[in-house]
């Protein structure tokens, strides 16, 4: 059945005008909906994500401040000295210097048995600390953090009342003597209020909170609603160390808290009950490092407000947009339709490949300058069309003009040339590119395995930078080339073409065969030397590059190949010699008859002098030492017989 084009626009156009509020309604809306909990949810992650960096950037830097205290010599000094012994009194200013200026509660030293020999003014000398965890944790020479934990000695708290109890947590280092053996430990006592007040240093709305949970589900850090947990009767002092974090309705622990205790990072938008009962949504991060779980929650009520209240707004917006469109839709469609189906025509005819075609609408609107931008758009078109064609005849000319060879080929065993330049068809032996093209790729080459591989790779990667093959050209004479080549796919990803840049290297293989000859020959010169001659890296932890048969044999090893890679340090009896020798070539560049007390690889010492030359690069930078070195242990030794000899004979006379 036959219908007009003006009564399809009419029809489509009205509804196209209620389609997007229909599907507004029952698409867009819950995808508007879910992106809004998205947001919430993001930012509510991202806080709680930043809560977690905080915590563990904060005690990273508790733990690199009990590591500062510990590298400082007076403090290990102070293990073993009372308090009538000097430096006693100016360790303890150090320490109480350190806590007030930190923030600590206090410091103290104890030797390796756990017992307290200095402390500030808030801790207690002589206490034994043997079965503290960060003690032994400490004394075995790790940097170590406590948990949150009941202090077993009063302690100033918020009220600046002694508590006994109060909610405190060590970080503590061991103490190492000029023999890096572990003698003792120092250990800061960390203000927990300090990480309360940063778990508090990010507001979500009115109800949102971030606190600290252990593994045994208590809640470590002040609650934001201590106030209010007060007068509920839940806490009596404090929320740190007081609230276990349990769903009133199960009895159980909080989903925030299940999912950190087994080691998870998580988040939930759906919602659950918090320790007070209350819908929240939450995000938890687990730091295993303290064993603790930072959880960021709010009510479910306040974050998902604005969400609630979209539906109404939905539901206005499309009743008060809709009828005025439905009118506009139906006269739209009457007066578009006829200028349409004009355009249509002409595009039928420019489209059967009559770029010369236009429409020709007289009209003062929209329609009319589509028309004009239709015709503007063919016009265009053409143009482009001619230029492509020019185009495409001047790149052939500046290929044919190259002096590289520039081809393109078939993919596939049995491909065949399809165009080549000038100097590609001159490269391989043919008078012109016509010549050239249908020849099949696979002639080129000497050994037909290397089409393979050159397939197999463009296969997988689509492109072979600087491949070297050996090929022939068309009467056989062998020649070296190195190419860059690259598989061109269609839309469906079928290999269509293979085109190439190639260049003819056999000149530069024979440099480069004269070269390695050349380099052989020096090297069997060296072998060949009764003189040690080898090739270093410049500094302390340089290695072996290359050694003669002479100077491996004089360390003891078999070969140059197993004395190569050999730390130049380890050679020296002295690792002493190994700086000297640097600083003298950094200096001067050049050392003449340096002796050196050396150990061979089974550990024989023995004396060697040597001459070595430090190279440097075009920036001044060292790259590489070479020298020469001989064994001089026999002279030494026929020396000091000497020396002894002349020294008997004075005596005797």
């Amino acid at each position: 059945m036959y219908v007009s084009i003006k009564t399809h626009v009419i029809v489509l156009l009205i509804f196209a005008t209620m389609l997007p509020f229909v599907l507004l309604r029952i698409f867009a809306y819950p995808i508007i909906q879910s992106d809004l909990k998205t947001v919430i949810m993001d930012n509510l992650e991202a806080i709680g994500h930043k809560q977690a960096e905080l915590v563990s950037t904060w005690m990273c830097e508790r733990m690199k401040d009990v590591i500062v205290v510990a590298s400082n010599p007076n403090v290990a000094n102070s293990v073993k000295i009372s308090a009538k012994e000097k430096g006693y009194k100016d360790t303890v200013k150090y320490l109480e210097t350190f806590v007030t200026e930190y923030g600590y509660k206090g410091a103290f030293i104890s030797d390796n048995e756990g017992s307290i020999t200095l402390a500030t003014s808030e801790e207690h000398v002589g206490e034994d600390i043997s079965e503290m965890v960060f003690f032994k944790e400490a004394i075995q020479g790790k940097t170590y953090a406590s948990s949150i934990m009941p202090s077993n000695v009063p302690l100033i708290n918020e009220f600046d009342e002694k508590e006994l109890g109060l909610p405190t947590m060590f970080v503590a280092s061991p103490l190492n003597d000029e023999n890096e053996i572990v003698i003792g430990v120092v250990a800061l006592r960390i203000h927990v209020g300090l990480l309360s007040n940063l778990m508090h240093s990010y507001a979500y709305g009115k109800t949102g909170e971030s606190y600290l949970v252990n593994e045994k589900g208590y809640m470590l850090t002040e609650s934001r609603f201590t106030e209010h947990l007060k007068k509920t009767g839940t806490v009596s002092r404090r929320s740190a160390m007081e609230v276990k974090l349990i769903d009133p309705e199960t009895g159980k622990f909080t989903l925030s808290v299940k999912q950190c205790i087994a080691g998870n990072d998580g988040s939930n938008a759906v919602g659950y009950n918090d320790y007070g009962g209350i819908p929240v949504l939450g995000v938890w991060d687990w730091i295993p490092e303290f064993n603790w779980g930072v959880i960021t929650e709010i009510d479910r009520v306040e974050a998902y407000g604005p969400v609630y209240n979209l539906k109404y707004i939905v539901l206005a917006l499309m009743l008060a947009i809709a009828f005025p469109f439905l009118l506009v839709a139906y006269f739209l469609g009457r007066r578009f339709s006829n200028p349409i189906i004009r355009l249509k025509e002409v595009a039928e005819e420019i489209t059967s490949g009559d770029l010369t075609k236009k429409v020709d609408i007289k009209s003062n609107n929209e329609i009319g300058e589509l028309a004009s931008a239709f015709n503007v758009m063919t016009k265009a078109l053409h143009e482009k069309t001619e230029e492509t064609a020019k185009s495409e005849e001047r790149y052939r000319k500046m290929f044919e003009s190259l002096k590289e060879g520039v081809y393109q080929c078939e993919p596939g065993v049995e491909g065949v040339f399809t165009w080549v330049n000038q100097a590609c068809a001159e490269m391989f032996g043919y008078n012109s590119p016509e010549e050239m093209m249908g020849t099949k790729v696979k002639h080129i080459y000497v050994d037909s395995g290397d089409r393979w591989r050159l397939l197999e790779i463009l296969e997988k990667h689509g492109i072979w930078r600087n491949f070297v093959s050996n090929c022939k050209k068309r009467d056989g004479e062998p020649l070296y080339t190195e190419r860059t080549t690259n598989l061109n796919r269609n839309e469906y990803g079928e290999p269509v073409l293979i085109e190439g840049i190639i260049r003819d290297i056999t000149e530069r293989r024979r440099l480069e065969n004269e070269l390695q000859e050349s380099v052989k020959r020096d090297r069997e010169l060296f072998n060949s030397l009764k003189e040690g001659v080898y090739q270093c890296e410049p500094g302390a932890e340089g290695v072996f590059t290359w050694v003669n048969q002479v100077c491996a044999e004089m360390f003891g090893y078999d070969s140059p190949e197993e004395m190569m890679g050999v730390k130049t340090k380890d050679i020296y009896a002295d690792p002493e010699d190994r700086w000297k020798h640097l600083d003298k070539l950094e200096k001067y560049g050049f050392l003449r008859n340096s002796v050196s007390n050396c150990r061979k690889k089974n550990g024989e010492c023995f004396y060697t002098e040597r001459t070595s030359n430090l190279i440097k690069n075009e920036n001044g930078e060292s790259v590489t030492i070479e020298g020469i070195i001989r064994d001089i242990t026999e002279q030494k030794l026929l020396k000091k017989k000497l020396k002894n000899s002349e020294k008997y004979q004075n005596n005797k006379g």
